[in-house]
């Protein structure tokens, strides 16, 4: 006996009743929780102008900072070559901190507070300051690393050798091969480590072989091993 085959009723839409299908969907859902839908589209809209307000409040602070950090820098490493104004110099950037410490600029002047204090001769107050920053500016990746080689050099001039040299350490770990692993080399040398000396040197060497870190560091690492090894047959001539 023939089967009979079922018709599909499946109705075949064409491209234009889809699309008017769909939109129809979407206005039924719409109308169902239009006031759901109008408070999202609200809070976007919102979000979207506060973004932007802070994007060009943000800009302009940041432009008004860097216009004071220049001033103050200035003041701190003047061009003419006349003498640096530290007193003045630290006002300044204690000024650009105040008022825009949440920019990169102030970022930068709290940087340099420290190293005013440092060049003024008050390595405690420049360290109260690189701690500081430390724990406020942690996000700074770059500006630490030289945050905490100053901390070495201000643990220096308090005769603190074991901080200095913590202090190099995550310099160098933060920024790489540099003037923190070359005054590692210095200290661990003068300390009598010389197999950590060794190493810090051959690193200056290696990473950075075209400076004057590099030109020291070769001084002071061993000569190379000329040498060659003794052959079995001159060993055995040498035993007769």
């Amino acid at each position: 006996m023939a089967k009979i085959k079922k018709k599909n009723t499946k109705t075949v839409l064409t491209p234009e009743e889809e699309f008017k299908s769909i939109t129809h969907t979407i206005s039924d859902y719409y109308e169902a929780y239009r006031q759901q839908v109008n408070v999202a589209l609200m809070l976007i809209a919102l979000v979207l102008i506060v973004f932007t307000v802070y994007s060009l409040v943000q800009a302009g602070n940041e432009k008004k900072a860097g216009q004071l950090f220049a001033a103050a820098y200035d003041v701190y490493a003047p061009g003419d070559g006349s003498p640096a104004n530290y007193p003045l110099a630290l006002q300044q950037f204690q000024d650009v901190v105040k008022q825009y410490g949440g920019t990169t600029n102030g970022a930068i002047a709290a940087f340099y507070i420290g190293n005013t204090y440092a060049n003024m001769g008050q390595p405690e107050a420049a360290l109260k300051e690189y701690e500081a920053f430390t724990k406020k500016h942690a996000g700074e990746t770059f500006l630490l690393g030289m945050v905490y080689q100053r901390m070495g050099y201000a643990y220096l001039a308090l005769g603190k050798r074991d901080e200095a040299m913590k202090a190099f350490g995550q310099a160098e770990t933060l920024a790489g091969t540099g003037a923190a692993t070359m005054e590692l080399a210095r200290l661990y040398d003068s300390s009598g480590n010389n197999q950590e000396a060794v190493k810090k040197y051959k690193a200056i060497s290696t990473d950075l072989p075209s400076t004057a870190w590099a030109s020291e560091a070769r001084t002071k690492l061993p000569p190379p091993d000329l040498g060659q090894a003794t052959k079995p047959e001159q060993q055995g001539d040498a035993a007769k």
